[in-house]
């Protein structure tokens, strides 16, 4: 995993604006033996964020916000594999129970709202 400098020259980002993607929570790379280590998914968050502000000319505002909203799809992708992955464990019986219970409840939110789309 490569540290600070070594990132900074893998991804051709400053110093300076890596610090800046750090500073403001957009990266959060581990920190071993008091230095920060980059793993892929800083590497790609990192990507991102230079996407979104060279690219899109997406201000810092709303890199804060596609971030937090990434995030929690991702959080979401989680929690819902865990369910999955709950849910495998159970009985034929509740699984077809709860798999029909959320059929029903999926119709009526989808009649309720048609109004928004």
């Amino acid at each position: 995993m490569p540290n600070q400098l070594q990132f900074a020259r893998n991804t051709q980002f400053d110093s300076d604006r890596l610090q800046s993607f750090i500073d403001r929570g957009w990266l959060s790379p581990p920190i071993i033996d008091g230095r920060p280590v980059f793993r892929d998914v800083d590497v790609a968050r990192a990507a991102l964020i230079a996407d979104l502000a060279d690219d899109m000319g997406i201000n810092e505002e709303g890199i804060d916000l596609v971030l937090d909203l990434l995030d929690q799809v991702y959080g979401l992708r989680s929690a819902l594999g865990d369910l999955i992955d709950a849910l495998q464990v159970q009985p034929r019986g509740v699984r077809v129970h709860l798999v029909n219970d959320a059929r029903r409840l999926y119709t009526l939110t989808q009649r309720g709202s048609r109004g928004f789309r």
